[in-house]
């Protein structure tokens, strides 16, 4: 991972967990593999955005071995996003069961029904 990821994961990591807490997600150990791996996806997403893909296109068509490393970066750094969304995967399912439980809540105490 770069720096720069590195320092973005840091940086959204502690707001995610924010929002999780102030929408009263239960489980700490649940909430923090959401957070970490909804950051490293963000974080990842955007070093592909914004770097890998612009020297991916950029890159002389003549510079196989540089476009080679390159190639083998991106999937390096493609892999790791998959690890991230096989890690949240679990705990994504069970914070749309909490909130889809809380709609359901919701609505049963505006319409009376308690």
């Amino acid at each position: 991972m770069f720096e720069s990821e590195t320092e973005y994961i840091v940086e959204l990591q502690p707001r995610i967990t924010q929002r999780l807490n102030e929408l009263k997600f239960p489980g700490a150990q649940q909430a923090a593999v959401l957070a970490h791996s909804l950051a490293e996806i963000a974080s990842r997403s955007r070093t592909l955005d914004q770097q890998a893909l612009p020297l991916f296109l950029s890159l002389d068509a003549s510079h196989h071995r540089s476009l080679a490393e390159l190639t083998v970066a991106l999937k390096n750094h493609l892999d790791g996003m998959q690890d991230a969304i096989t890690d949240l995967r679990a705990p994504l399912t069970d914070l749309i069961e909490f909130l889809a439980r809380g709609d359901a809540q919701s609505e049963g105490s505006s319409s009376g029904l308690e």
